[in-house]
Order: structure tokens, then C-alpha cells, then sequence
């Protein structure tokens, strides 16, 4: 009876345990915190959204994008350098700088693919983000802020672009 009991309470506990609410306080847990479960409908057609993602795809592939990836700005998914990204008090070696600018020049080749078929509120948010994280990475280059602040800016800027855009289709819904 008494195991019965003392296993019934480590169950209890490692229950409670998985159903504790868990707040992100920092941003790279915000970055990681999974999205609500909400449908967010694609703002391309299948056939602009393949092109666009080969494109991401082909670009994040190049020797200068995994150094990106890896040492400078966190560009993939469940990047396992991005608590360290996120923290980071470093500014840009020269290398990395110019990695950085190489990796630029091909990624940005996919924006016009990006403003392919949306609507004029929706381009002029994709152009406001762009027009700010090319000056987070301008700064990041001329070595104005650290690897860390233009992480952290630049998961701003994604989020701030997320809910303009789900602001512009919940209105046409």
C-alpha cells in the first residue's frame, strides 16, 4: 500500500510538473516560444511560395550563410547557437563582416520573389521590414551594436511584420 502511495505522488508531482505555465522572459525564449495555434492564411499562391523558399533554401546553403548562421545572426530554425547569438556581447570580426555582406547580397536576391502577388498594404510592410533589418544589418556591419542587439532587433522586427500582417488579413476576413 505504501508503494502504491509513493508512486502515486511521483506521479502527481511529474504530472503538475508537465502542466506548469511556462512565461518567456528573455528574448531568446520569446524566439523559440512556440506560436499560438492560430491559421494564419499564406499570403503567397503554392507556386509563389515554392519559388520563394528554394530560393531562402538555395541562399542559407552558401559557406558564407552557415558562418552567418552560426556565428552572426540566427537564420534556421532550432539553430543551436542561438541562446549564445541572442547573449552575445561580441561585435563583428572583419570576417564575419564580410561573410555577412556576402550572405546579404544572395538572401536579398529573394525579395522581389517575396512582393510577388500581394497587395499594396501588404508590400508596404514587407518594404518597412526591409528597410529596417537592413539597417539593423548596417549597423551590425559598421560595428555599431553587438551580435546580440541585432539578434535581438532583428526577432523584433519579425514579430512587429507578423502581426502588421495579421492585422491587414484579419481585416479582409
Amino acid at each position: 500500500m505504501k508503494n502504491i502511495f509513493k508512486i502515486s505522488l511521483i506521479g502527481i508531482a511529474f504530472l503538475s510538473g508537465c502542466a506548469t505555465n511556462f512565461a518567456p522572459n528573455n528574448p531568446v525564449q520569446v524566439a523559440k516560444a512556440p506560436a499560438p495555434m492560430t491559421a494564419i492564411a499564406p499570403v503567397h499562391t503554392g507556386a509563389v511560395a515554392k519559388r520563394l523558399n528554394d530560393c531562402i533554401v538555395n541562399s542559407n546553403q552558401s559557406a558564407d550563410a552557415l558562418l552567418v548562421d552560426s556565428q552572426i545572426i540566427v537564420v534556421t530554425r532550432n539553430n543551436p547557437h542561438a541562446q549564445a547569438l541572442f547573449n552575445s556581447a561580441d561585435k563583428l570580426t572583419d570576417q564575419q563582416a564580410k561573410a555577412l555582406a556576402n550572405y546579404l547580397l544572395e538572401a536579398n536576391s529573394c525579395r522581389p520573389i517575396a512582393l510577388e502577388e500581394l497587395s499594396p498594404e501588404m508590400i508596404s510592410v514587407y518594404q518597412e521590414f526591409f528597410k529596417k533589418i537592413d539597417g539593423v544589418y548596417a549597423d551590425l556591419i559598421s560595428k555599431k551594436i553587438t551580435i546580440g542587439v541585432a539578434n535581438q532587433e532583428r526577432q523584433l522586427l519579425i514579430q512587429d511584420a507578423r502581426m502588421k500582417r495579421l492585422d491587414i488579413q484579419s481585416k479582409k476576413n
